[in-house]
């Protein structure tokens, strides 16, 4: 039996190489590349690649033709042309931006699906500059609004002639066929991050191979992916694209944000009796109106896109008051993340209804993100021409998370598959974000999405880290540490064409081919990075608490030396070391993290005060008594003139921490205490007392207060599952009086920790007043950091006496 398993496998080897065409031969070139005279620049592009990749592989170049040389032996047909179908070889219905290899006799032919979209669509202003093209604008539409944003995707390479979004069937039937040779793309750099086998005899196996993509849409952003030439193609060697362009832009903004001092006023909202320009009011015929107009425009200047875009404001917070009274937030019942979704469907069915009657064919993208993430109450069924733009953040999902239940909510609404489009934040490596430098991996999860979105959804747009300009120009690359982020970014894009894809097989030939001998070490290395990343906590990082621990950092580096060791001098250890230089910021992370503000101890407490803001009682004022003076979030002095103090107390059954905050008014009579809605962000244009803590857990309650007694309370740490969707503070009081007002509250300890905070454990704190009750808006803070009041690096230490 074993003699006849070898035999059978010997007769299929000798097989394959009896049925291939042979390409090159002891390092000598023994066929060509042809490309039709009129080839697209997407065509052209896959050509030059076959022809640099077989090179780097062989040390050959072949030659690049227009028409068959009849002197050579064997050719590569890249495209369609009619020399391909007397071949006769066809795409026929082929799904998407798919591609397909046809290998036998003695040729190869490359083709797929290439829409150019810009060249179809965004002719009109996609050669004029940057600069010059709203000026274009609002000479084309007579007003001045905003030109869509949707044209400048910064996604456009300038050497190969083509955008990311473009559909490149061809291009990526090109790097299947390279891939099939060995060829691997997993990182950007393009030193140390290709694969490149070195070959003398190169022969493609005789086959007919058809590939099309999971999703129409696959996309990633990071601020500008078109810009350099290699790490362009390295996407494009993923097969990230699009069959067709679902636009997803803030198009609401169009005619709100330009100049809104000079557009009409009833756009906007009123907030505490003033306009505020972040606030569309959505109900205002005007707006309606003038929406409708603005689409039009937009689908006059880009035609061929089957979409319109009715898509909410970027920075959209805060409602209405005149709406708000009406009761349209919905915040009580929906929460947070569906506060605004019956408001804004409202508007956007009746956009649609009235867009229909002028064209009726068209179709609708609309967004479901912040306070419209969850699906509106006032729409029993998605219309089956409107597509939902849902924002989610699946690194998060080893938490407890609300997403995944509002996802399902909207698929169960929906009818197709192309009604559901994503758009998803993968890593936090981005200036913005000024994250630490830890390997953001989460396979599992990963699939885990992807599973949900098959046959259900069109496809994924992927937020990914970008560098600074200053690093990009440096380093000529915008995607934000390589080293620690392509793996997973690498396993997105199978993932986006294969259902079916063995994750675990994909690793296990990337670390073989990407470390050679130090695969087991880098194995090991992401796989921890895995299990760390995976921790039901926090995924931020402070001196108390998240689910990076101090020695996951030494492990790390650890497991890295041996890797580094393991690899000798060579491109391995190159690619080792770029992680760990990217890395090195880690070492100094926890040290750095330690809070800069003052350790304060607090009083113990065995009496249960009635919390009405009275100050004065014994409870606060006994001796030993503190009140701590705030100082001002810059100079960080203590203002004399106008004292804001803090006390704090701990109950002795470790139920409660007790807070008073005394802030002295000299103007009484001009505090802002327009908010009367609790958990409404319009009470940031109050004055306010503002506390933020963060228990040994990692656990970060947020607290606001107005002189009316208004409560803003939520966990800021919400998605890790610990609390309600609501954390509420369970006594507050306000009081005022001639020259001062005051505020008393009661903190119930056991649902955010419980754990008395001691020396060796202390809680972080920090109380910031705002106040608004004079010439220029004054910040006082506990422990001023300068600048930001959120920082928790900045927060003070308060523990027990013993």
């Amino acid at each position: 039996m074993k003699k006849f398993f070898s035999f059978s496998f010997l007769l299929l080897a000798l097989s394959y190489r009896a049925f291939s065409v042979e390409i090159v031969k002891d390092g000598k070139a023994v066929s060509e590349i042809v490309l039709p005279l009129d080839s697209s620049a997407s065509v052209q592009t896959a050509g030059s690649e076959i022809q640099r990749s077989i090179e780097a592989m062989s040390g050959a170049k072949l030659p690049i033709v227009n028409v068959a040389s009849p002197d050579v032996a064997n050719q590569i047909f890249v495209g369609e042309s009619e020399a391909t179908r007397k071949l006769g070889f066809e795409l026929g219905n082929l799904k998407y931006d798919g591609f397909k290899i046809v290998a036998a006799k003695n040729h190869v032919i490359v083709a797929g699906k290439d829409i150019s979209h810009f060249t179809n669509s965004f002719s009109k202003f996609k050669d004029l500059p940057k600069n010059e093209r709203q000026k274009a604008w609002e000479t084309f539409t007579g007003k001045k609004w905003r030109l869509p944003p949707m044209l400048d995707f910064r996604d456009f390479n300038e050497d190969c002639g083509i955008h990311m979004i473009d559909a490149t069937g061809t291009l990526y039937g090109a790097y299947e066929l390279l891939g099939q040779l060995g060829m691997r793309w997993y990182m950007p750099n393009p030193e140390i991050g290709l694969v490149i086998p070195k070959l003398t005899n190169i022969s493609i196996a005789d086959q007919t191979t058809t590939r099309e993509p999971e999703f129409p849409v696959r996309l990633m952003g990071d601020s500008g992916n078109g810009f350099y030439k290699n790490e362009f193609l390295w996407y494009k060697s993923m097969g990230v694209g699009s069959a067709f362009i679902m636009p997803a832009y803030h198009s609401l903004s169009g005619p709100l944000k330009v100049a809104p001092e000079t557009q009409p006023q009833e756009y906007y909202g009123t907030v505490n009796g003033k306009i505020n320009y972040l606030s569309p009011r959505l109900t205002n015929e005007r707006l309606r109106a003038d929406t409708i107009e603005y689409l039009e425009w937009v689908d006059k200047s880009f035609p061929g896109i089957a979409y319109t875009c009715i898509g909410q404001p970027d920075g959209w917070s805060l409602l209405d008051s005149t709406d708000a009274d009406l009761g349209w937030n919905k915040v009580a019942d929906r929460g947070a993340d569906g506060a605004f979704s019956d408001y804004y469907w409202d508007f956007i069915m009746d956009i649609r209804g009235r867009y229909m009657q002028r064209h009726p064919d068209r179709k609708f993208t609309v967004f479901a993100y912040s306070s419209t993430q969850r699906v509106p109450t006032n729409v029993d069924k998605i219309p089956e021409n409107v597509s939902v733009i849902f924002c989610q953040n699946a690194r998060s999902w080893m938490l407890p998370n609300r997403v995944l239940a509002n996802r399902e909510e909207w698929l169960a609404k929906m009818s197709h598959k192309e009604q559901l489009l994503i758009w998803e934040y993968y890593t936090l490596h981005a200036p913005k974000y000024n994250f630490p430098p830890v390997p953001v991996f989460f396979t599992k999860y990963l699939k885990q999405s992807f599973d949900g979105l098959y046959d259900k959804a069109a496809g994924v747009l992927a937020e990914v880290g970008w560098t600074s300009p200053a690093v990009r120009e440096r380093e000529k690359l915008v995607l934000s540490r390589p080293g620690i982020s392509h793996l997973l970014l690498y396993i997105h894009n199978r993932l986006c064409w294969d259902r079916n894809l063995d994750v675990k097989a994909v690793l296990e030939e990337y670390y073989s081919l990407f470390y050679g001998p130090a695969s087991a070490e880098m194995k090991e290395f992401f796989e921890f990075a895995e299990s760390v990343w995976n921790r039901p906590e926090p995924r931020e990082i402070s001196a108390s608490g998240g689910f990076l621990k101090a020695p996951d950092v030494d492990r790390y580096f650890e497991i890295l030396g041996r890797a580094n060791e393991k690899a000798g001098d060579t491109v391995y250890r190159k690619r080792i070391a770029l992680i760990t230089a990217e890395m090195e910021p880690l070492k100094q992370l926890f040290e750095k993290l330690k809070r800069t503000g003052p350790n304060i101890q607090i009083k113990t407490t065995k009496e249960t005060p009635t919390i009405d803001g009275d100050l004065t009682k014994p409870f606060w004022r006994a001796e030993p008594h503190t009140f701590i003076p705030l100082k001002t979030i810059a100079s960080r002095k203590v203002p004399p003139e106008l004292l804001t103090s803090v006390s704090f107390r701990w109950a002795n059954d470790n139920t409660a921490l007790f807070i008073a905050v005394e802030c002295m008014e000299p103007n009484m009579d001009q505090i802002r205490d327009q908010c009367k809605s609790p958990d409404s962000k319009e009470i940031f244009s109050d004055d306010t007392v503002e506390v933020r803590l963060e228990t040994p857990s990692g656990i970060r309650p947020l607290i606001v207060i107005n002189p009316a007694g208004t409560i803003f309370d939520e966990c800021v740490m919400e998605d890790a599952g610990y609390l309600p969707s609501f954390y509420k503070v369970s006594e507050s009081s306000v009081k005022k009086f001639a020259d001062r007002w005051t505020v008393e509250l009661r903190i119930d300890a056991l649902p955010i920790s419980g754990v008395r905070p001691v020396p060796f454990y202390p809680w972080g704190v920090n109380v910031c007043r705002q106040r608004l009750a004079s010439k220029t808006p004054e910040l006082h803070m506990l422990s001023p950091s300068g600048t930001s009041f959120k920082d928790p690096k900045f927060m003070a230490n308060v523990f027990v006496r013993k």
